[in-house]
Formats: structure tokens, sequence, C-alpha cells
């Protein structure tokens, strides 16, 4: 499965929104939305430079948490072209939580599969056999643009808008925001905002401004594609590498009965006038099987680069998507790795422009971004340079590949590696600051788990099918319990249907609970209707324990960006003393503004010394008094069976 970067036709669940702007306190009437993004109000919190999935995603997510955002284009007219086609299932998440993957799925084509030729003989079959946990087992072919116009309903939605043909120029920042300097129609005018992401792709006007490098290299082959139907005994619904002595050719089937054709030229060699022509000579010779381009064809000639910037943020200026990284299209990842970079960073910043966190809790994201990147930079070089092998390389990569498809190695390492469900962050332990701030170990310096759930790695999608939900925890898998601006605190109570440990855990999800965040508790004891303090996911055959491998009272802490944050022991009181140590200001302040440190507000607790007071990544909100150490908790029991 492939990305292109280049456009190929030249040779050169919206459940979260609502409930996310009402607990932000923030206006959430469609008029006033739409004059701050229009900048007929007053200056937007966020400017957004470029309108395609990256920048779309950023916008959609800070609007869907009721922030000011101004979309700019330097284009005068959406994209037109398919670009990128593949989207794996992390990004099929993200996508989701904005509310733009039920359109996605249903223009979509579900791929099941990629297979590896070589020598016209199939050596390598990957599946989605070991991708669980998701509620998209598969990844979906689209074309870039029916992706982009997904998004762009989406955000128009919301009372969005996308200014077209509007040039951005310079950038100049002060102590009190961004000065944007863009024409259009010739004419010059100015943008004032509290923040820039740069998202304006790999010639990034915003990169420029800000003075970041973007070093890297560039392959020496050209690469032609042309998208359309085809007439071939090929699966549509996977993808097929052909690799040969004379380079590779990808077939990838796309909606509508069209397919993309994807193959290399050698070293040095220039692509004909007849770009479809080529494209069809290097299938019929790499091909095994037939294949006929027919109808109408788009097609491009491109070269393919490997390159991230030096850095992904200069003081109110970001970087996503290709603006700051770019790498080959093997793998399909680069449409897939913007849209995480303006997932991850959207509930961030929103939480910086309200005031809730300091603009340090940014380098968080910066530092997870930049490694990402760079796996991604690593994955999809090595693939690039595995469809180039020759000689005795090429016969030890057909050999690793046989051997991987026989012992199951590709299903369970390298396709969950592709779709991005396995990545784990490194320094996921819990922050002593704010929002993900400075980050202080306890303990080992290594991330702690319960089960399945690892600091640093995704939460697993697990359905709720057996589980009950009781005083508002509802949702069909465990993702739709996370709301779009704050952290997710999830309490095991590992009970064993034992009602004393059920009241126990019940009463240090009360003494946890707090509005900078949603607590959760998961019962195998029911709680009739008001009994409990917090919400209650009854679990009464502890199939969600069995199936989180959850055997012990834990408490797991999620980001909005479905990332596990903290996991610990529910009887650690260190837990608890990390939060009181992470109590947040008590009143939301401009960017800018001194930080006038935490304030504690004294106010009534759930249940006796507790208080309702925010978590490391939290959206933080007037806290309660501190939590005394005699806060009942419970103490370690047997695990269960």
């Amino acid at each position: 499965m492939t990305d292109t970067a280049e456009t190929p036709d030249t040779a050169a669940g919206r459940a979260h929104g609502t409930d996310a702007v009402a607990a932000a306190g923030l206006r959430t009437d469609a008029a006033a939305r739409t004059d701050a993004v229009a900048g007929a109000g007053p200056a937007a919190a966020v400017l957004v430079v470029g309108a395609g999935p990256a920048g779309l995603t950023a916008a959609t997510a800070l609007l869907q948490q009721g922030v000011a955002v101004r979309v700019i284009d330097r284009a005068e007219r959406p994209n037109p072209h398919a670009k990128a086609i593949t989207l794996w299932p992390r990004a099929l998440e993200a996508l989701h939580r904005l509310g733009a993957a039920e359109e996605i799925l249903d223009r979509g084509l579900a791929l099941h599969a990629q297979n590896y030729h070589s020598g016209g003989k199939q050596v390598a079959r990957l599946t989605f056999r070991k991708v669980g946990d998701t509620r998209f087992p598969f990844a979906v072919a689209l074309p870039q643009q029916q992706t982009e116009e997904a998004l762009r309903r989406r955000f128009e939605e919301l009372g969005g808008r996308i200014e077209f043909g509007v040039r951005l120029t310079s950038l100049r920042q002060d102590a009190g925001g961004v000065s944007a300097d863009v024409t259009r129609d010739g004419e010059a005018s100015e943008i004032r905002a509290d923040w820039v992401v740069g998202a304006d792709g790999a010639h990034s006007a915003v990169r420029s401004a800000i003075g970041t490098g973007y070093e890297g290299e560039t392959y020496p082959q050209q690469f032609l594609l042309s998208d359309g139907p085809c007439e071939t005994p090929l699966a549509p619904d996977e993808a097929h590498y052909f690799m040969t002595a004379k380079g590779v050719l990808v077939v990838v089937g796309m909606p509508g009965g069209n397919f993309r054709v994807f193959t290399s030229l050698a070293p040095g060699a220039a692509a004909s006038e007849d770009v479809r022509a080529e494209v069809q000579q290097a299938a019929s010779e790499r091909c095994p099987v037939p294949i006929e381009l027919t109808g109408e064809h788009r097609t491009g000639v491109f070269r393919v680069h490997r390159k991230v910037a030096d850095r992904f943020r200069k003081d109110r200026v970001l970087l996503i998507g290709d603006a700051a990284h770019i790498h080959s299209p093997a793998g399909g990842q680069g449409l897939n790795t913007g849209i995480e970079d303006g997932a991850t960073l959207a509930w961030r910043l929103a939480a910086v422009v309200r005031g809730a966190a300091p603009a340090q809790s940014l380098d968080r994201w910066e530092d997870e971004r930049r490694a990402v990147a760079r796996g991604v930079l690593d994955d999809t070089d090595l693939q690039t340079r595995l469809w180039m092998m020759k000689g005795w390389k090429r016969s030890v990569r057909d050999a690793a590949l046989r051997v991987g498809e026989r012992t199951g190695v590709l299903d369970r390492f390298v396709t969950p590696r592709q779709t991005q469900l396995s990545l784990v962050h490194a320094g996921s332990r819990r922050a002593a600051g704010r929002l993900g701030g400075a980050v202080r170990p306890l303990g080992s310096g290594r991330p702690h788990a319960a089960g399945r759930l690892r600091e640093g790695a995704r939460l697993p999608d697990v359905p709720l099918s057996a589980a009950r939900p009781h005083g508002g925890a509802s949702g069909e898998r465990l993702h739709d319990l996370l709301p779009a601006d704050r952290p997710l605190l999830l309490v095991f109570a590992a009970d064993q249907r034992d009602a004393e440990r059920a009241a126990e855990a019940a009463e240090a999800a009360a003494a946890l609970a707090g509005p900078g965040h949603r607590t959760v508790l998961v019962s195998t004891v029911p709680f009739p209707e008001g009994r409990s303090a917090v919400p209650v996911l009854a679990d009464p055959a502890g199939a969600l324990h069995a199936s989180l491998g959850v055997r012990s009272p834990a408490v797991c802490l999620v980001r909005p960006d479905a990332v596990v944050s903290t996991v610990s022991p529910l009887g650690d009181l260190r837990l608890i003393r990390d939060i009181v140590a992470a109590a947040p200001r008590s009143h939301p302040r401009p960017y800018g503004d001194p930080d006038p440190g935490p304030s504690p507000v004294p106010g009534p607790s759930p249940v006796r010394g507790s208080a309702s007071v925010p978590v490391p990544d939290a959206v933080p909100v007037p806290d309660g008094p501190p939590v005394p150490d005699a806060v009942r908790v419970p103490a370690p029991r047997a695990p269960l069976a």
C-alpha cells in the first residue's frame, strides 16, 4: 500500500464535540464560531495554514473543543488530486473521534491483505488477522481529495470556513501572539492569532518563515503512477507488490472499480511523455498475471524524498504533516502520520489556548511526534530498499519473507506496525507538571503496565458488548468513553463480584474523580442507580477485565488521543500524591499572562476525605482540598484467576 506526496495528474462518530465545548465553558453557538473562524470577530486563537488532511484534522479537532480557528490555503480551490490513498486503522480511529470516519468508510474500499511477489512467485502474504481491538481491522483505500472532502464537510458542520487563495508571505512572533502577513488577489493584509499551525506541505512557507531546516535525501529513482480502471484477476481489496530485477510494481484497488498502478524507473532513467504507456509496459513485464489499463487514467511522475524538520515547534508556531516530515510512499504512512500529528496536537493546544496548561506542554508533543516521524522514515526507507534489492540480498529478502509468513511473524509484528496500532511513546511515565509537562519517574524508569494497559501505548479499543453501562458510561467500544477535551480515568475494581472490594474501589474512584478528567469505575458488581459517585461500567462476567488482562485493582489514565498516560495499582497512594502535585491554576488565563501557580479553592468533596483534583495530562479546572493519606483505597488482594 502506498502514499504519494506529489500530485498524480502532473509530471512534476460526532458525539464528542458538544460535550467537549460545553465542558470547556466556551461559546457554542455556530454563529459565534463562524465569526471567529472567518475573522469577522476577535482574532482567531489558532491560524492553520494549509487545508490538507493534517491541517483539517487539527482545525476540526480544535473547533470541536470550542477553540476559534481560522484556516487559509494558498490554492484557489480544494485539492482535486488523488495523492495518497491509504488510511490505516489508527488514523481511522482519529477520524472517528472527529466524526468524519463514517463518510470515509462509505466512500472507501476496505483492504484486507498485502501480497508480495518476487521473480513472478508469491513469497509472502500479510493479513489483518492479528489486528484486533479496533473497530477498523482493515485499511481503507480512498483518494486523498475525498478524505479531505469528508474532513472539510465535518469542519464546516462545526461552523468552520476555509479561506482559499490566501498565501502566507511572512510571520512575526511577539509576547502576545503571531502576526501573519498574507496576500489575497494581490492585496496584502495581516492576520493576528495566538498560535500558528503550519500544515502547508513539503514546500512549507511556515517552515521557511521560522527558519527551520528540512534536511534529508532524495532517492535516485523516479516513480510513475496511473489511477483508473484495469482489467485484471488481481483481488481489488488487496495490495499487490511485484519486486523484480527491473524495479517494483505496486497494484492497489480503489473505489469504483479503479486501481492505482505504481512503478519505479531505473536510477537515472527519464520518464517518457506517455506515462500511461510506460506504466502499462512495466505492468506487462513485472506482473505474472494479466493487467490491462483501460478507460481514462490520471497519471503522474515524481521523486521520493526522506526529510524531517529540525524542529516541529518554534515558540508559537508548530509544524505538522508534510511541512514537518516527508518520506517514501512505501507502506502508505505519510497521510496517516500527518492526520495523527494534527489529532495529537489539537487537544494539547486547546488546553494551552484555554489557559489550562502551560505552553511548555507542547514540547512533549514535539518530542513524541519527531520520534514517530523518524521511526516512519526508517521503516519506509527500509521497505523502499527492500523493493530494489538484487542478487544475494534479494534471495535473503525472499527467504526472510517466506519464513516470516510461515511463522506468523509478519502478521504479529509487521502489520500492527504498519497500522501504527503497536506504537509506544517513550518517556510516558506520569508527569509532575500540568498536561504532560516535566516528566518525573517513580520507582523504575520503565513504563508501568497492568495486563495489556501499558504507559505510552494505545488503549485497546475492546468491545463493551458484555459490559452494562450505568450513570453515563455508555458506548459500543472502550474508545467511545473518551472525551475530546480531557483524559479518561478508568478505575478497575478487579473485585471478583465481592461487594466489599467493589465498595472500596468505588470510594477510591470518587476520591480520584474531578472535572478535569472523566472517571469511570469498571466493576463486576452491579451498582444501583445513584449509588456510585462516578459512572460505572458493570462487568458482571469480568469479560472487560479479562480482555485487557487486568487481574488486580488498577487505575489507568488515558489521553484524549487514546494513549495511556498512567497505569498504577489502585492501592498506590503515590498516584494520589502525584495528582495533588499536579494541581492546576484555579482560573484559565490568556496565554502570555504570568503564571500565578497553583491556588486551591476549597469545595465539597464527593465522598468523605476526597477531593475533585486533576490528574497528569488532564485539562485542569478549579481543584478541591488536598487528598489526605488516609483516603481508603483497596488493599492488594489475590488477582483474578
